[in-house]
């Protein structure tokens, strides 16, 4: 099927391939490899989209999947094994997490992906442990200190 070209009236707008109205430029997101150097669809199309794909349940767990993947070495299935193991409490403080939130991976960043990954945990937790630079050392003073100073 080949659609009519139809010129822009003006070098700084262009048609949206979605919904076919003519928009600025500053409407369209970056692409290098375009002539233009802009997209064929215009942020509010691109939105629309992103957010009919984040309402449909496999879309989104695919996303997850895809991003345990890439940052811990782990799948999605392996995610919900941990948890289960867990009964979705932290590791550290053995609280459930809140709900609409989630326990997140803990891992050691001097370890390869998939050998890195330790427990779940919750956000705070978490943090804790990244504030002290994953230092048991560092922990343990901390921990010293606030017994010496606590009420």
């Amino acid at each position: 099927m080949r659609r009519d070209v139809r010129i822009p009236e003006s070098e700084f707008t262009q048609f949206c391939e979605v919904c076919d109205d003519e928009q600025p430029l500053v409407r369209f997101g970056r692409r290098k490899r375009a002539p233009n150097g802009r997209a064929n669809v215009c942020r509010a199309c691109v939105k629309a989209a992103n957010n009919k794909a984040n309402k449909d349940p496999q879309v989104v767990r695919k996303r997850r999947d895809s991003r345990l993947r890439r940052l811990y070495g782990i799948t999605l299935d392996e995610y919900e094994r941990m948890g289960r193991a867990q009964r979705w409490r932290c590791a550290i403080c053995g609280r459930k997490a809140a709900v609409g939130d989630r326990l997140v991976v803990d891992h050691d960043h001097d370890k390869p992906k998939g050998q890195a990954v330790r427990r779940l945990l919750c956000r705070g937790e978490n943090s804790a442990l990244g504030h002290f630079g994953d230092s048991s050392t560092r922990l343990d003073k901390g921990a010293a200190y606030l017994r010496a100073y606590s009420k």
